[in-house]
């Protein structure tokens, strides 16, 4: 049996992002602009494949577009895993017309 902690589902995309880290990694303790690659997508966070690795619990703030959303998605974000590609994150939380497309992009995948 497989220990699955994630409250929501997680979907393989390939989305382009751009993550504002607010803290610090741990190689700099400056604030830094990373563009990258959702990796998977769910209502409570996502993979970001950025190339680094930043420290646990680094507060980020994600910029996405999705085609059933009007304007890009701005969320903030918690750092909870890092590897040397990037970072698992669980989003803050999401406004309700964001979590409304976000429903609508998966149901098209």
């Amino acid at each position: 049996m497989t220990d699955n902690r994630r409250s929501a589902t997680r979907h393989e995309v390939a989305i382009a992002v751009t993550a504002l880290v607010r803290g610090r990694s741990i190689e700099s303790s400056l604030e830094q602009r990373f563009d990258g690659t959702i990796r998977n997508l769910s209502l409570g966070g996502a993979f970001v494949h950025i190339g680094r690795r930043l420290a646990i619990g680094t507060p980020v703030s994600l910029r996405f577009e999705i085609p059933t959303h009007a304007r890009p998605i701005e969320a903030s974000a918690v750092v909870r895993w890092t590897s040397g590609e990037g970072v698992g994150v669980q989003f803050e939380g999401l406004r309700a017309a964001e979590v409304f497309a976000l429903g609508k992009f998966f149901e098209g995948l």
